[in-house]
């Protein structure tokens, strides 16, 4: 009997996956173009759907975390060392404290630039307290960026973590976050 994570920590998890896959093809692509001086309508959505996703993602993250915080993560098998254990634990208060801090900064440089519009229209809120300056704004964006790329980093640590795990361990601690499968 595997041990899984929640229906809707397994769902979190994997919208959360496919949302910063979409936020760092969207963040690579739309800064290429702004570096080539390309403004125009495709790369203003590219801008307004990153801001879109990576707001959603801040919003998610939050409740991902209390929720995390008011429920029992389930056991890992007993042949997991205390060790492993402990690396896992790490790797998971990092990515969410990574998956709470780039998104606020990318927040914060918006509200400074200020460039709140998403899709459609859609203003974000400002965030409180950060002033309208051009110059504040690009150091905010230069932090979000750096974070976003150590983001990216430990995301594909976990992946491979993940792979180890379910092709050469086999040891059930994938499953615990994947979709129960019928037999």
């Amino acid at each position: 009997m595997i041990n899984r994570h929640s229906s809707l920590a397994r769902g979190i998890h994997w919208f959360t996956a496919l949302a910063i896959l979409a936020l760092a093809i969207l963040g690579f692509w739309m800064t290429q173009r702004a570096a080539a001086n390309l403004w125009d309508n495709l790369t203003n959505t590219l801008y307004g759907c990153h801001k879109l996703i990576g707001f959603t993602v801040l919003l998610i993250t939050i409740f991902r975390f209390s929720l995390k915080l008011n429920s029992k993560t389930p056991p890992y098998p007993n042949s997991t060392s205390p060790k492993l254990v402990k690396v896992a634990s790490i790797m998971h208060y990092t990515l969410y404290g990574l998956l709470f801090f780039v998104p606020m900064l990318g927040w914060a440089g918006v509200t400074a630039y200020p460039a709140l519009i998403t899709l459609g229209g859609y203003a974000l809120p400002a965030m409180p307290g950060i002033p309208k300056s051009e110059l504040i704004a690009k150091q905010i964006f230069q932090i979000h960026g750096l974070l976003a790329m150590t983001l990216i980093a430990m995301v594909l640590l976990h992946v491979a973590a993940a792979i180890n795990h379910l092709i050469i361990k086999r040891d059930g601690i994938f499953q615990r976050i994947w979709f129960a499968v019928k037999k």
